[in-house]
């Protein structure tokens, strides 16, 4: 068995997108004072490697503690969607989230996911019902006619390499949350995996009303 860990670190000082919160990792308890250690971690629902439920986008949505655990973990599939020329010609690549860099993503800087060639692959390599998508992009984004793809599938959680997988005003966030598709963004790793089959954990904090949670995210195979 080949277990990955897709999670980036979370470190003082790491950017969430749009102007987030950053991550603040501050001593509450020092040895050197009262014997034992213990941190003041503050952060955005959104940094790092996170969950996206629907109360994101909607104010109507569910939230994370809603969802029943079996969600956010079973059997998925990672798909190959880079684009053919290479990660140096997008906005945000690869690169840039292995720093923790979660840049939002813009739409004029990134090429977008191939819609016939994620059709053929969906088809050839469908996910079980109510399982998950992993797209490896690099940055790629994806359609709303991709959006629907997945939505089509029977993918119950779409997770993705990039910080997002759209720009602003968002259209694929809101098919697919809308839906209750779970969104999980900043993965890392994929490509220690490849393309296939994987068997994947997704677990955030247990946060009431939650619209979004750092996950430590692993996937084998």
């Amino acid at each position: 068995m080949h277990i990955v860990d897709l999670s980036l670190p979370l470190r003082p000082g790491m950017p969430g997108v749009s102007g987030d919160p950053l991550v603040r990792i501050l001593p509450a308890r020092t040895h050197e004072v009262d014997g034992y250690q213990v941190s003041r971690i503050s952060l955005g629902s959104h940094a790092g490697t996170h969950l996206d439920a629907p109360r994101h986008l909607f104010p109507d949505g569910p939230t994370l503690d809603q969802y029943p655990v079996s969600r956010f973990l079973g059997p998925g599939v990672i798909i190959d969607c880079r684009p053919e020329f290479g990660a140096e010609a997008i906005g945000a690549s690869a690169a840039d989230a292995a720093r923790g860099e979660t840049h939002a993503p813009a739409k004029d800087a990134a090429p977008m996911i191939d819609v016939v060639a994620l059709a053929e692959e969906l088809r050839s390599s469908p996910p079980e019902p109510g399982g998950m998508v992993l797209l490896w992009t690099e940055g790629a984004l994806l359609s709303t006619e991709g959006a629907q793809l997945l939505l089509d599938s029977g993918a119950g959680l779409v997770g993705t390499d990039g910080p997002g997988l759209d720009a602003d005003p968002y259209p694929v966030h809101r098919l697919l949350l809308r839906q209750g598709i779970l969104l999980a963004e900043n993965l890392q790793g994929l490509d220690q995996l490849g393309p296939g089959p994987v068997t994947c954990a997704f677990l955030p904090l247990n946060v009431i009303d939650a619209d979004g949670a750092p996950v430590r995210a692993v996937a084998w195979r």
